[in-house]
Parts: C-alpha cells; sequence; structure tokens
C-alpha cells in the first residue's frame, strides 16, 4: 500500500491548478489588500472587480505553467520552486515596508551594493521563507507528477487562456477600472511583478548599452579664468526637505550650515522617486524631463570632453556611466588614508577626504567636482552616520522600521540628515582653504517616507507618490570671489521652479562661463536675473 500510495501522486493538471490555487492564497495579501481599497466593494461591481482580479491571476499563471510542463516536468517543478522562494521574499519586503516592485524598484534592488542590500535584512525574513518558500518547495517536489502526452499538457495551456480571454471580454465592464490601477496592481501581483519588471529593467538596461549621444561643442565666455575655478555638485539621497531646519523644520538638523552663509533655494520636487531616474535628471541637460535611459552625454562627460578636470566621488550605487578624469569611491578614498584619523569607508565622510589638498594640487584652471553621497538611504538610517552623531534620542536602530515608533524612526532619520548638514559645512570650510572661485550645489535625488500614510523608504510611482518622497533640498555656497567676479548676490541666486533638477546642469555650465546650443540661462542660478 506505501508504494502504491506514497508519495502522493497527481496529473500535471491536477498539480497546476493546486500551486496557482497555493500562489493565490499565500502570496497575493498586498496585491489584495489594494484592489479591495480601489474597489467598488459593497456594490456588486465591486465584487466583480475582486472576482475578476482572481479569475485573471490564476488563469494566467495555470496557462503559463502547463506550457512550462510541456518542456519538462522536472523544469515545472523547478519553476515553481523558483517562484515559492521568490515569492517569499518579495512578499516579506512588501509588507515590511510597504514596497511596490515595478521597473524602479526592480532598478533600486540590482543596483544595490552589498552594504545597502545587507541593511534590509533582519531575521524575520526567516519564517516567511521557512514556511512560504521551503515548505511549499519541498510539497512541490515530493509530489509525483504523472506524465501525460506533450500534446495533453500543451492543450491544457490553450485552454487556459482561452478560458481567460473568453472571462476578460464576458467582464469588459472592469477593464477601465484595470486600466485605471493597472500600474499599481501590476506592482503587487506575485510572481508577475517581479518577473514581468525584471524583463522590463533588463530591456532598458540593453537600451542604455547603446553609444550615447555627444551633445554640441561648448565655448568659454574667456579663454581661460585668471583664477582657478571649482564647482563641487554634491547629489544627496533619500533626504527631503521638510526635515530639514533650513525649510523651517523645528528641529535643529543644520546646525553646522547655519552658520556658513549657505543659501536654501526654494524646495522642489524631484523627477523621480529612484536613484537612478533621478540621477539622470541630475546630469543631462533635459532635466525633469530626462530619464533613466536617456541617451545624451551626462554632465561630468560633457565637461571632461570640454577641457574641465572632472572629480567623481561615489558612496552611491549605480552612478551612470560616466567618462571623468577621476573615478573613486568611497572605500578607495579610504584605502589610501595613512593618516591616524582615516575616515569610515562606509560613510560618506569618506568623499569629502583630501578634497582640499586634491584640488591645491590640481593645475587645471577649472575642476568640477561630483560627490554621490549615501546620505540618508534606509532602512538602516543609523547606521549612516558616526555614533557621535547621534544626537536625536531615542534611536531606531532596527532595519524593522514598523516596530519602532514614529519618533525614534524619525530620530534616526534626522541624525542622518544631520550628519549630512555636518558634511556639507566640513566641504565649505575645505574649499574656503583653495585658492580659487569656488562654489557649492546640493540636491537630493529624492525624498523617503518615514511611515506617514503606512508607507515606507521610497520608489512609489510619481502619480501616487506622497510629497515626503519627491520634496527634496536644493542648497547653494558660493566664495566672496565667485560672487565677486560674477557679481552675484545670495538673492541672485533665488529661483521659484518646482523642479530643482532641471538647475544643476545648466548652472554648472553657467559657473564656468560655458555655453553651447542646449544651454538654457532660465536654469543658471548663476545668470543673475536671467
Amino acid at each position: 500500500m506505501r508504494a502504491k500510495f506514497w508519495p502522493p501522486r497527481a496529473g500535471v493538471v491536477a498539480f497546476v491548478l493546486c500551486v496557482t490555487l497555493a500562489n493565490l492564497v499565500l502570496y497575493q495579501k498586498p496585491l489584495i489588500w489594494f484592489a479591495v481599497s480601489v474597489s467598488s466593494l459593497p456594490e456588486r461591481t465591486g465584487w466583480l472587480e475582486m472576482i475578476s482580479l482572481m479569475v485573471v491571476q490564476f488563469g494566467l499563471l495555470a496557462g503559463f505553467l502547463y506550457f512550462v510542463s510541456t518542456f519538462s516536468v522536472r523544469l515545472l517543478k523547478g519553476v515553481c520552486t523558483v517562484f515559492a522562494l521568490t515569492n517569499a521574499a518579495a512578499l516579506y519586503f512588501m509588507l515590511t515596508y510597504n514596497m511596490e516592485l515595478d521597473r524602479s524598484m526592480i532598478a533600486n534592488i540590482f543596483n544595490t551594493d552589498g552594504g545597502e542590500a545587507s541593511g534590509l535584512w533582519h531575521w524575520t525574513i526567516i519564517p516567511y521563507v521557512a514556511l512560504l518558500g521551503l515548505l511549499p518547495a519541498g510539497v512541490i517536489w515530493w509530489v509525483e507528477v504523472v506524465r501525460p502526452k506533450r500534446y495533453l499538457r500543451f492543450s491544457a495551456g490553450i485552454v487556459s487562456f482561452g478560458l481567460l480571454i473568453g472571462w476578460l471580454f464576458a467582464t469588459s465592464s472592469t477593464w477601465l477600472w484595470y486600466d485605471q490601477h493597472a500600474s499599481r496592481m501590476g506592482s503587487k501581483i506575485l510572481p508577475w511583478s517581479y518577473v514581468v519588471n525584471t524583463a522590463r529593467y533588463f530591456n532598458q538596461a540593453a537600451l542604455e548599452q547603446r553609444d550615447q549621444e555627444l551633445l554640441p561643442p561648448a565655448t568659454f565666455t574667456t579663454r581661460e579664468p585668471r583664477q582657478k575655478e571649482v564647482v563641487v555638485l554634491v547629489i544627496g539621497e533619500a533626504a527631503r526637505a521638510e526635515n530639514f531646519s533650513l525649510y523651517g523644520y523645528a528641529k535643529d538638523t543644520n546646525p553646522f550650515t547655519a552658520v556658513t552663509s549657505l543659501i536654501a533655494l526654494p524646495a522642489g520636487e524631484s523627477c523621480a522617486t529612484n536613484t537612478i531616474s533621478s540621477t539622470a535628471c541630475i546630469l543631462t541637460h533635459e532635466g525633469r524631463a530626462a530619464s533613466s535611459h536617456t541617451k545624451f552625454e551626462p554632465l561630468p562627460s560633457y565637461l571632461t570632453r570640454s577641457g574641465v578636470e572632472t572629480i567623481y566621488r561615489t558612496n552611491n550605487s549605480g552612478p551612470p556611466p560616466v567618462n571623468v578624469t577621476t573615478f573613486e569611491r568611497a572605500a578607495e578614498i579610504a584605502a589610501r588614508c595613512t593618516d591616524l584619523n582615516c575616515p569610515n569607508p562606509h560613510l560618506d565622510e569618506a568623499l569629502n577626504w583630501g578634497l582640499a589638498d586634491l584640488l591645491k594640487r590640481s593645475t587645471a584652471k577649472r575642476i568640477f567636482v561630483t560627490l554621490h553621497q549615501s546620505g540618508s538611504h534606509g532602512p538602516a538610517y543609523a547606521s549612516k552616520y558616526p555614533p557621535e552623531f547621534a544626537h536625536f534620542q531615542p534611536e531606531c536602530k532596527t532595519v524593522q522600521v514598523a516596530n519602532c515608533s514614529y519618533a525614534d524612526l524619525l530620530n534616526s532619520y534626522d541624525n542622518s540628515i544631520r550628519y549630512t548638514d555636518f558634511l556639507l559645512a566640513d566641504l565649505i570650510a575645505q574649499l574656503s582653504m583653495v585658492d580659487a572661485d569656488t562654489a557649492l550645489i546640493y540636491v537630493s535625488d529624492h525624498g523617503q517616507s518615514l511611515g506617514e500614510g503606512g508607507f515606507y523608504l521610497h520608489g512609489l510611482p510619481n502619480s501616487v507618490a506622497p510629497r515626503q518622497q519627491r520634496e527634496v533640498p536644493f542648497l547653494v555656497w558660493m566664495s566672496e570671489g565667485f560672487k565677486a567676479h560674477r557679481g552675484l548676490s545670495a538673492q541672485d541666486v533665488i529661483r521659484n521652479e518646482a523642479f530643482p533638477h532641471d538647475f544643476p546642469f545648466h548652472s554648472v555650465m553657467g559657473a564656468f562661463g560655458m555655453r553651447s546650443d542646449i544651454y538654457k540661462p532660465e536654469y543658471d542660478i548663476f545668470g543673475g536675473s536671467n
């Protein structure tokens, strides 16, 4: 009897139906929660919307798995196993951080370095992986699947998709509902959210490998400046304007720059809520109109080609492809230090290290520096600053941010902003030591959610992203020589535009007296009354 009935046996049709039903029951909580919130429940149309969503999800996965089974039952089990394990991990992050697995989030995942990724892991993921990943995977391989003829397996796929199409036409009244919420639901359906968006990401990556389109040749208003000119662009990470005391925040998060002549320009909206897209906006002449797959050469490359010495220092993952004089990562900078007080290679202080000496030694007349910070990247905010900068107490020291009180989480985040402020003040001090006309621009790539409205981190589509994920600081500092030689005052650089990412490219061009066909004086903060 044991040999006949143990382990259990199932036909391919029954096996796929069971796997598909399990997928619907175990992994669709975020999808169902969202769908209920935007449905017409408890009206009849609401019930039809919910039932239709479940039928579509069920039929799509069943049809796909039937087609996979035509190649091999072992392949079918392998695919089901991968889905179970990945679904379990994805569900953990979606429920813990209210993440949405759209293409932007997939891009963040693939471009997050080991240090940032480790900050997301917590032991509470283990029950998810064990109970919703390993256990279903074990059952999948335990069950003996009877193999019918290949044409029958293929036919089952055809029938599944045929019934699915028939259902969609029979419930065509729900199409507008799908269309209205397609992007949000598409980022929550497991496994399709990460399967489809991973394919979209790699397709986009392939497009980005195309040769960049060179910008038109540039000229300078003076052949060679009498005084060395240095412009520093600091790209912040996940710093929202709401938490800067420079913008009226009640807690003193900007005590270090408060004693400098740093200017807080009006805060505005980032072009996107993910680093890759926002960095593209900041570093291209297109500004907010740019996208992650922009074909134009970025600002550092353009300046290099125009004869400017360019230095790119980064403590962030996924920098755009740039052609610069010097490219350094934070760890590489820290590794060169032989002093007693070397910078922590994991912190943004490494980007500042030795910058004044580097600028003094340079024989170039025009120098452009980009510092791409790790800033306030979450959820491990307490890891973004040294212990001595834990000014606001108590802190949230876990990546399980939903388990912290809002006040504790806010303290940790505010400490990271305060540390950034210290680094900006340090940069100003270093630039003041260099015999040059110097200017500093700071703008964050995007903001951050700290639990407001139930959202954490960033990456939501612009159409639904809360203002905390998009409203970013825009700060400028100029040396006295820089202002004097250009006839500028602090008031002259103020702009009331709502999109700070439009300005860095053209402002850097303006700072160097650089002109070309793509220069837009209305986006040059150093252009005086332009």
